[in-house]
């Protein structure tokens, strides 16, 4: 338990956290307001079930936060050369890397609820009679789950690369760079890697048919699901492997 508080600590105690969830949850924010106010763009908002999980979904379109967020926690510990003294005091690194994705999932949802707030005010203040119905309650299970496995996905990624500067450069290559040049170009690849495979949650044709901005070749929601905690599975494993056998 004093491992957990004590990652929890490092999360709420780096400006680098706050200032990237607040600009996440304005982002999400600005998109949702933009879908109910901007009828030329999604059509008129009625407060249809498809509409508002389309707006519920603009959280996963910041999804990339909570994996830097996730990264963040544990190349800052090399960066900072602090990670000697956490496996002083917790000798199994195990169950330090085993911690810090627990947190990592904790902050995905926190950030999730976080960008669903504005949203919901947004939603209100368009005076709509709201409907809540299958889309919307599958917006609010898949929302916070892929979140939280991006987030997850993060830690991973931060305990593999370790350098704080090569992993969150490689990351955002691959996230705005690699994987657009594979759905442009081969979009029967593109769609099978892990930032586009987690997108399916957010992009589902009910959602994505609203905002006229359909995916060509997304997979299916649950398919991109399962495929993206595959990646998350293997990533995790591989960190623990080698965060036991390389030298600090």
């Amino acid at each position: 338990m004093s491992l957990i508080v004590a990652e929890i600590r490092k999360f709420t105690t780096v400006w680098t956290t706050a200032i990237l969830t607040l600009v996440g949850v304005a982002l999400a924010g600005a998109a949702g307001t933009f879908f109910v106010f901007e009828s030329e763009f999604s059509g008129e908002f009625l407060g249809q079930d498809a509409q508002v999980a389309a707006i519920i979904d603009q959280v996963g379109g910041v999804a990339i936060i909570a994996m830097v967020v996730g990264l963040l926690s544990v190349t800052t510990e090399f960066r900072h050369q602090t990670i000697g003294r956490t496996f002083q005091l917790v000798p199994s690194r195990t169950r330090v890397v085993a911690t810090k994705m627990l947190v990592g999932a904790v902050y995905g949802l926190v950030f999730f609820v976080l960008g669903v707030l504005p949203l919901f005010g947004a939603l209100l203040v368009s005076g709509q009679e709201l409907e809540f119905g299958e889309l919307t309650r599958a917006a609010l299970w898949q929302g916070p789950v892929g979140l939280a496995l991006m987030s997850v996905f993060g830690v991973a990624l931060g305990a593999l690369l370790r350098s704080q500067v090569v992993a969150v450069a490689l990351t955002l290559v691959h996230f705005f760079i690699v994987e657009s040049l594979f759905v442009q170009f081969l979009p029967d690849v593109g769609r099978w890697l892990p930032f586009q495979a987690l997108n399916a949650l957010f992009t589902s044709e009910e959602t994505t048919a609203m905002a006229g901005d359909m995916a060509p070749g997304a997979l299916d929601p649950l398919v991109g699901l399962s495929v993206f905690v595959a990646y998350v599975l293997v990533a995790a494993a591989a960190a623990v492997v080698l965060m036991r056998t390389r030298d600090v």
